[in-house]
């Protein structure tokens, strides 16, 4: 979506701008896939996801069968590369590659954070490899940190391992050096950054309160209060606690900053709503 955008910032050629609408349908067209395969490993029926979808079960059994979905993902991986190895041609005919974001935390964490979820899971790799699709080799270059998946494949493998695709998210996205702002309820924005926390967490191999107080220069208890969902941190408490699991603050600040912006909002609308009538 990003490429796409600046596309249309830069009025790219039609041809680029479809190209890259392309890669957009099919990786929501791989997504829908990935989270049909989760239902179904979670025991949906199909009759369960063809009411879900609004398509009768044998059109659901049709359209995500295992066949079909391992033609979407090769797709959809075919078009993830080109994305990754494409370049704009200059007038003299050289090659200029687009750079990439910088990323906010170590690719690593994110093979780390699938690591804890497989060994707390029990599934094992040969079994995760079968249940995604993928070779065996991938999935291990995965799991060292040699290589980071699309985020479908992050999401189903999450999936496969019995994780929140929330929580392993923002790991994903700080790889790639992506931020997300985004205007929310006070009650969504504060799980938002839970989320995010324990994500962190998993990445940084699921330290135990005491371990994380002494790195973060917080009590136990308060670790213990912020990863379980019981207390929604200021900014200083935050930024301690991510920097205790090695991780650089800027990754959530965003997130932060929407609980706090809700905060404020909420606080003045109540204020508004409580004030006397004109």
């Amino acid at each position: 979506m990003q490429h796409l955008e600046v596309a249309e910032d830069r009025l790219e050629p039609l041809t680029t701008r479809l190209a890259l609408a392309e890669q957009v349908t099919c990786a929501i067209r791989w997504y829908a896939g990935a989270a049909v395969h989760g239902a179904r490993l979670a025991g949906a029926s199909w009759q369960d996801i063809g009411a879900a979808t609004g398509k009768s079960e044998a059109s659901a059994r049709a359209r995500w069968n295992a066949p079909r979905l391992t033609r979407d993902l090769a797709e959809f991986r075919a078009s993830a590369q080109d994305e990754l190895t494409a370049g704009e041609r200059t007038d003299a005919g050289e090659t200029v590659h687009r750079p990439t974001p910088q990323a906010l935390i170590r690719p690593r964490a994110l093979g780390k954070t699938f690591s804890v979820l497989r060994e707390r899971s029990g599934v094992t790799v040969h079994d995760t490899a079968r249940q995604a699709d993928l070779a065996l080799d991938e999935l291990c270059r995965i799991l060292d940190g040699d290589f980071v998946p699309s985020w479908p494949v992050t999401h189903m493998l999450t999936t496969i391992l019995g994780g929140n695709p929330e929580e392993t998210r923002i790991v994903w996205e700080a790889v790639h050096g992506m931020r997300r702002a985004s205007r929310l309820s006070p009650r969504d924005a504060g799980t938002k950054l839970q989320q995010a926390l324990r994500g962190l967490h998993l990445a940084a191999g699921c330290p135990s309160p005491e371990a994380l107080g002494r790195s973060s220069g917080l009590p136990a208890v308060v670790v213990t209060e912020i990863l379980s969902g019981a207390h929604l941190p200021n900014w200083r408490t935050t930024a301690s606690l991510v920097s205790g699991l090695a991780t650089d603050p800027e990754v959530v600040r965003g997130l932060w900053e929407d609980l706090d912006y809700a905060r404020i909002a909420n606080s003045s609308d109540a204020d508004v709503d409580s004030g006397p009538a004109c």
